[in-house]
């Protein structure tokens, strides 16, 4: 399923943010979506869009993310485990040829355990899956519940389409932001749901 989320109004023939989700097939309580630029124009950046994830309501209590962190490579700076550093960063260097932009896994959390332990879970996936190759990952945990909806408990694994290393930013995973990536980093989760 293909979105679009246009650029920000008065920006003329601004690049598009767009999104194909689990092109690689559905599996339950996991979703896989892949978001590109298209266009040449323009681009408004991944960090407004990682912002929303951050705080999606405007309520000052329930309108934050339960949790959330960045989780870079061992290598990398310790200047990029700040989000606004690392989106800043990722959206000046991504070069204008470059459409690929980040990859988000969805998972939806068991509801026989904490949310917090679910967390863990999903937060020890992304190090061993997509840290340890390299990738930075904004990790975000909402729980719906605490402000009363009826929507599960679910973690927003959002990883750079980009390395990151001793030198900055790297090269760009292609096969990451690919069906097959989506296959790999399901066949991956499975570990972590028995």
């Amino acid at each position: 399923m293909a979105k679009t989320a246009k650029a920000a109004p008065g920006k003329g023939a601004a690049a598009e943010l767009k999104s194909f989700t689990d092109g690689a097939g559905a599996h339950p309580n996991f979703s896989f979506t892949r978001y590109w630029w298209d266009g040449d124009g323009a681009r408004e950046g991944i960090r407004n869009w990682v912002e929303k994830k951050l705080a999606p309501g405007d309520d000052p209590v329930f309108g934050k993310a339960a949790k959330a962190e960045v989780l870079i490579p061992d290598r990398a700076s310790p200047d990029y485990a700040a989000a606004g550093f690392l989106l800043d960063q990722f959206d000046a260097k991504l070069p204008a040829f470059e459409r690929h932009a980040f990859v988000q896994v969805k998972i939806i959390l068991d509801e026989n355990i904490s949310w917090a332990a679910g967390y863990e879970r999903a937060r020890a996936y992304a190090r061993d899956h997509f840290v340890r190759n390299d990738h930075p990952v904004v990790i975000v945990a909402h729980v719906p519940g605490a402000a009363g909806s009826s929507n599960a408990n679910h973690v927003h694994v959002i990883v750079l389409s980009r390395t990151l290393g001793i030198n900055g930013f790297g090269e760009t995973d292609y096969i990451l932001c690919s069906d097959r990536g989506h296959s790999e980093a399901w066949d991956s989760w499975q570990q972590y749901t028995s």
